[in-house]
């Protein structure tokens, strides 16, 4: 039989420069599993940063951590409970460093309880939640924590993870362009990613009554503290790390534009966005609790009516066409099989489970538009978004 070479277009190129099978299959690689990293002790409201920085010698691909703590509630029921409920006791994390290109950079600034949704948007497995020994449900439509189920008189023996990816998510069949958004060793200042967590108190669980007391204690024990577990997942590329172009993805939420959900109107400008290379952009709107701590921020509740006819816009024109956000939500959760939980909303352009479609938001011209515009349909909302951006030219793209 005759040697046929290799269509060009089949040949898979990584820094400009064929790679051999073996190299393809250490591109496609295989991770290593959660590796632990740092347990920091819980105070209520303490915002710690680790004094350990990030072990960066191998391609890392996300960063894990558990919250594990016994939370007693006597006194009186709470006489509310927060939809997101115990995954807001880790109110924000940052994780920030020094790229050799991009110099200091923040990629992830986003509250815990978006944290712990985020692979629920594109995957039909999310985050886990034990309560008592029990795997809660996967987040759905709506998001509220039933009190009977926490936030009444009790003990509350609780697991949270949070998953950080350092990647944009994609389905597991597509997984290997994961790689191209690996934090590779040759791209950063020497040790110099570093994690800092924000912590709530008993308010972050909504509000508690007037005879209602919550104390903390480590998992199964009235004694003690909480802790956050916190591990890392490396990648085993071989040689090939060094062949792989690798783009920074950013996520940082922030609040939806000040007073632009005080009034009822349409067509209102909520955000603006960044001119950057863009993957999703994720809004959560709902209403604020009330009454927590100065520093607590949660939602009371989560709810898909705030906002209708949400839509990405550049000069006044529609990136994509929006008319019901009903349609546009399930429409995401279709591309990535799964349901988009209650309250969130997500415009992705990496649907075709490639970084090769993201929008080139940092292409639209210096004096353009680049914005979420919505009609506003209750003036008691409350709302935040996440634009979720890359840096640099994952896979040699421009």
């Amino acid at each position: 039989m005759p040697n046929i070479p290799t269509p060009p277009a089949q040949r898979v190129v990584a820094g400009g420069r064929a790679l051999n099978p073996r190299q393809i299959a250490q591109v496609l690689s295989r991770y290593q599993g959660p590796e632990q990293f740092f347990q920091q002790p819980f105070t209520a409201l303490d915002s710690p940063v680790l004094p350990n920085n990030i072990n960066l010698n191998r391609p890392m691909e996300s960063i894990e951590m558990w919250w594990l703590g016994r939370v007693t509630i006597a006194g009186a029921n709470y006489a509310a409970v927060a939809a997101e409920a115990p995954q807001t006791i880790i109110q924000k994390v940052i994780l920030q460093g020094t790229h050799k290109k991009f110099n200091q950079i923040i990629p992830i600034n986003m509250t815990g309880a978006t944290i712990f949704a985020w692979p629920r948007l594109f995957q039909e497995k999310g985050n886990s939640l034990i309560i008592n020994g029990v795997m809660q449900p996967e987040l759905s439509v709506p998001v509220a924590q039933v009190p009977a189920n926490f936030g009444n008189i009790g003990t509350y023996d609780l697991a949270i993870q949070y998953t950080i990816p350092l990647a944009v998510m994609f389905g597991p069949a597509a997984r290997r362009s994961m790689n191209y958004f690996l934090y590779m060793p040759q791209d950063w200042v020497g040790q110099s990613l570093q994690l800092q967590l924000f912590f709530g108190d008993a308010t972050s669980f909504g509000t508690p009554a007037g005879g209602t007391t919550v104390t903390f204690s480590a998992f199964g024990s009235a004694q003690g503290q909480p802790q956050v577990m916190i591990d890392t997942n490396y990648a085993i590329l071989g040689a090939a790390a060094n062949k792989i172009s690798a783009g920074v993805v950013i996520r940082n939420e922030q609040s939806l534009q000040g007073g632009s959900l005080s009034s009822i109107g349409n067509n209102i400008r909520i955000a603006q966005l960044q001119k950057q290379k863009t993957t999703n952009v994720v809004l959560k709107t709902g209403v604020q609790l009330t009454g927590s701590s100065p520093s607590v921020i949660v939602f009371q509740t989560l709810d898909d009516s705030v906002l209708e006819r949400t839509q990405i816009i550049v000069d006044n024109k529609p990136v994509k066409n929006n008319n019901l956000n009903i349609i546009a939500k399930n429409y995401a959760g279709r591309q990535f099989n799964t349901t988009i939980p209650g309250g969130y909303l997500n415009f992705p352009f990496v649907e075709s489970q490639t970084p090769l479609t993201y929008f080139r938001g940092d292409q639209v011209s210096g004096g353009s538009n680049f914005e979420i515009d919505s009609d506003v349909l209750t003036n008691t909302g409350f709302g935040t978004f996440v634009q979720e951006q890359v840096l640099g030219n994952p896979m040699g793209l421009g």
